[in-house]
């Protein structure tokens, strides 16, 4: 790349070689100045010389290959820590980023100084024949408004909020999203920005799984356990402190 990018997107990936290349090839061709930081988990697949491979036929894909498996909210920050452009996306390693999704985002960023964020409308894929989610269905928002691979920011607002939770039960996406939502400005638009597949065990399907729509609203048939002892709840509030205390320092040096 002769040029800085304007926007990378941090793939984080565990034993992906089955479907990697479609989530890459997802965002390269989104614009010529569009950078995928890739982080290997500690994958036994083939994985890390599949993405190797890759890397070395387009210098936009970086690539770091982490000595043991922690989960996606460590190989996230490590991701944003590697990438060198002003803006920042996400993106599951089974996933899809939708052709223009990149161009809408950065030029809403770019005329809005105080937007924060930009987070775009999700497309279910495969979705299980035994699984209903209709257009109405309340579970479609809460999808929507809880994870990160539809969301693009600014790479300061991520790291200034301390990235995602690390620890396997702390909600990575649902942590970095409350803590964008308390401090800044995060645009919710109807524009696609991602294709979601939803595989046979990941947490969308398990989500769908065990709840079921109540009138407007839905209700879980199954919590698990660090939701219902308040391991869950703690970890989000221990990581909002911390936010808090960040958010606070850096403003406090622009007064």
């Amino acid at each position: 790349m002769t040029t800085a990018p304007a926007i990378s997107c941090v793939i984080p990936v565990f034993n992906g070689t089955r479907v990697l290349k479609r989530a890459i090839d997802s965002v390269l061709v989104q614009r010529p100045d569009a950078q995928v930081v890739v982080v290997d988990d500690d994958s036994t697949d083939g994985t890390r010389e599949l993405v190797l491979e890759m890397a070395r036929d387009d210098q936009r894909i970086v690539v770091v290959l982490l000595p043991k498996n922690r989960g996606q909210g460590n190989a996230r920050n490590i991701g944003v820590a590697a990438a060198n452009s002003p803006y920042v996306t996400f993106l599951d390693q089974d996933d899809e980023h939708v052709p223009g999704w990149y161009d809408y985002a950065l030029e809403l960023l770019e005329n809005n100084q105080s937007y924060a964020a930009v987070k775009g409308a999700v497309e279910l894929m495969d979705v299980p024949a035994d699984l209903s989610i209709g257009p109405a269905d309340p579970r479609r928002v809460a999808i929507t408004d809880s994870v990160m691979w539809n969301v693009v920011t600014r790479k300061v607002v991520f790291q200034v909020l301390g990235g995602c939770p690390v620890s396997r039960h702390d909600g990575e996406d649902i942590g970095f999203i409350l803590n964008l939502r308390k401090h800044f400005t995060m645009v919710s638009t109807d524009y696609p920005s991602t294709q979601h597949y939803l595989r046979t065990n990941n947490a969308t399907t398990h989500f769908l799984r065990r709840t079921r729509v109540v009138g407007t609203g839905y209700e879980y048939l199954e919590t698990l356990a660090p939701e219902t002892d308040g391991t869950l709840y703690q970890a989000l509030l221990d990581f909002q402190s911390q936010a808090d205390i960040n958010v606070a320092a850096v403003r406090s040096l622009s007064r």
